[in-house]
């Protein structure tokens, strides 16, 4: 009866195992609806910086690549409105507005650590990290804009880079398995 489980077993633990590769190797491909229906902040303008992505518009992207491309989305937006406060703390007269820009500054700083810590999350799989170095992103950009407004480029690079951190955040959930891809 031994000798029967034994040669039952192997071969179902590699019927098994064959069912599930595909799954383990293929990476998830969300859809850009799919995404941007849980944006409350901005879902039109999350689905229009999505599928500015190459490939993206055409069937979605795997979830991984998608939220290395979004990341690196964000590294640029953020390293553009480190040099826009970086010109306006040269130019600002009042004290206290360049203190608040160099404030900002700072914080986005602290986003680009995070953004590059996040990018080394998804790459290695590490989905405890992933959610907390993803999250809170959108925030900076909205604290920012509310104590230190400045210029209209200024302003739609605090717009771009909550819509593009909170997405983030949806990306980063759908990597920790919160939400079911289809």
């Amino acid at each position: 009866m031994v000798m029967f489980h034994n040669s039952f077993v192997k071969p179902s633990l590699i019927v098994l195992a064959l069912y599930f590769a595909p799954s383990f190797c293929s990476e998830r491909i969300v859809q850009v609806r799919d995404i941007c229906s849980k944006h409350f902040l901005n879902p039109k303008k999350c689905a229009i910086i999505l599928n500015s992505i190459p490939g993206v518009a055409k069937g979605g992207e795997g979830l991984v690549k998608l939220s290395l491309d979004v990341i690196n989305l964000a590294n640029v937006s953020a390293l553009h409105t480190i040099n826009l406060f970086n010109d306006l703390i040269k130019n600002a007269s009042d004290v206290y507005l360049r203190q608040r820009y160099t404030i900002c500054s700072e914080n986005y700083d602290d986003v680009l650590f995070a953004l590059t810590k996040a990018k080394d999350s998804v790459t290695s799989g590490n989905i405890n990290d992933i959610k907390f170095y993803m999250s809170g992103q959108a925030l900076i950009a909205e604290q920012c804009r509310s104590s230190a407004p400045g210029s209209f480029e200024l302003r739609k690079n605090y717009e771009y880079f909550e819509v593009v951190g909170f997405t983030l955040e949806i990306l980063a959930n759908y990597l920790a398995g919160k939400y079911i891809v289809i």
